[in-house]
């Protein structure tokens, strides 16, 4: 069996323990993952990126950290909790800033600047964190434009993550 295989049976895990756990705002953002997913490796520009099976696995893993976290089987204390949250929002900006930059790539919106392509990948992503909190007081039927507490520290948290990234890919550039 192939590794996509593999995957998309992974993707159906996924669906099934989010189902059985009830927590079905979450199959929102799988299904969101999968398609992308199912896109991204169906189109030969994205193949032709020589790290694409990484990616893969990445974007998976990723959904698997955001689905076990809210699962919750340990019953972890509320400090637990919300370290792990934080840590899903780091991987969150890691891993939403890169699919945004395979976006940029594959559909060739990539300029020649590199410090264009991060800071819109930069201002892309925290735009998608800001709507990800919104969209979260929606589906929790709460006022959709009032920022919590835990709202704000994860728009806190996904800055420093897309920070990190830029950080990151400054020093990858200058180093290579």
């Amino acid at each position: 069996m192939n590794s996509l295989n593999i995957q998309r049976l992974l993707f159906l895990f996924l669906f099934l323990v989010t189902i059985v756990s009830g927590i079905s705002f979450l199959l929102i953002y799988e299904v969101l993952f999968y398609l992308s997913f199912e896109y991204l490796n169906s189109n030969s520009n994205y193949l032709k990126i020589k790290s694409h099976k990484f990616y893969n696995w990445l974007f998976l893993s990723f959904l698997g950290f955001i689905v076990f976290v809210r699962i919750d089987i340990f019953n972890f204390s509320k400090t637990i909790d919300y370290h792990l949250n934080s840590l899903e929002h780091l991987f969150f900006a890691f891993v939403i800033c890169l699919t945004l930059y395979v976006y940029m790539q594959i559909f060739n919106l990539i300029s020649s600047k590199f410090y264009l392509n991060l800071l819109v990948v930069f201002v892309a992503f925290n735009g998608i964190g800001f709507l990800n909190e919104y969209f979260q007081n929606f589906y929790q039927q709460q006022p959709i434009f009032y920022l919590k507490e835990t709202n704000i520290k994860d728009i806190i948290i996904n800055v420093i993550g897309s920070s990190l990234v830029v950080i990151l890919s400054l020093f990858y550039k200058f180093k290579n």
